[in-house]
């Protein structure tokens, strides 16, 4: 293990870190090093927070509950509010870590206001956990902060502070951000809801997942659903799940049992009684009624 890096790794840690920008703050979790030897794991797990997992030295392996992939040095990859993902050591190589973890808390006189790091903050909820290689100088920024931690010059901290929102930028623009971030701007809100819910399906969610996916208050996230909708957010996750759970309907291959354990309901009871509610007919009625249509229309 390097001692020196996790000397610098270790001040970086102790350093608070919060950054005023327009239309949010910038709170930094932890900005260090994790350096891995041998055979080694990470479970599943899943923050509130935008986790940038860099890496500077060697491999590894990640999956999340969607995908799975290998990300090696000269990448990085994020993890954002949510996604469940764990880690685990590809070979007897080191690996170094570089971590920048923090959360983008909305200001409240900003709420509404257009901003770059409004959208910028939106992006980053938008992108998908992969790995990517680093174009931008990421690793290169986060080196400098390493130094300073370690030197201890006179305006250290400023200049750590400072290193932050253009390790963000670095990140964003290896990831593809364009400069008049359209992508961004086409996908609505609501447009990131029903993805999280659909990449969901198959777990219990509540809205305050979805709310802690977004990094908004639930009665922010009620408001964008309903306006989209017109019903609450439990009613659209469990109008997706029940729409889930006919596709499954049409084949026998899953029991009613498998298909409400599947889905996230607490009992097959529960399931019958929430698919009837919506669809006027039990599940099992459901079936009989697609796979008797499928007959007439084989025959």
């Amino acid at each position: 293990m390097d001692t020196e890096l996790n000397k610098a790794s270790r001040r970086l840690s102790e350093l608070p870190i919060s950054i005023e920008l327009s239309g949010f703050t910038i709170d930094v979790q932890w900005l260090r090093v994790m350096q891995k030897s041998g055979q080694w794991e990470i479970e599943r797990h899943a923050h509130s927070s935008f986790e940038f997992h860099i890496i500077a030295r060697g491999s590894c392996k990640v999956a999340t509950d969607t995908r799975s992939f290998v990300a090696e040095a000269g990448s990085f990859y994020l993890t954002a509010p949510g996604v469940y993902h764990q880690q685990w050591s590809r070979s007897e190589e080191d690996l170094v870590e570089y971590s920048l973890d923090c959360t983008f808390r909305p200001r409240k006189e900003s709420i509404g206001s257009p901003s770059e790091w409004v959208e910028l903050h939106e992006f980053f909820l938008s992108c998908a956990c992969l790995p990517v290689k680093d174009t931008s100088g990421v690793i290169a920024l986060f080196d400098q902060a390493l130094n300073e931690a370690l030197a201890l010059k006179p305006g250290y901290s400023i200049v750590i502070h400072s290193l932050v929102p253009s390790i963000l930028v670095a990140a964003a623009r290896s990831m593809g951000l364009s400069n008049s971030l359209t992508t961004t701007k086409e996908k609505s809100r609501m447009d990131m809801i029903a993805d999280f819910v659909e990449d969901n399906l198959f777990r219990p969610i509540s809205p305050a997942d979805i709310a802690a996916f977004m990094n908004l208050s639930e009665k922010q996230v009620s408001r964008i659903v309903f306006a989209s909708e017109g019903y609450s957010t439990k009613r659209f996750i469990t109008l997706a799940k029940i729409e889930q759970a006919k596709k499954m309907l049409t084949s026998t291959s899953y029991s009613l049992v498998e298909i409400s354990k599947e889905l996230g309901f607490s009992t097959t009871s529960y399931f019958n009684t929430v698919f009837r509610k919506t669809e006027g007919v039990t599940p099992g009625a459901y079936r009989e009624q697609i796979l008797e249509k499928l007959d007439i229309h084989h025959t």
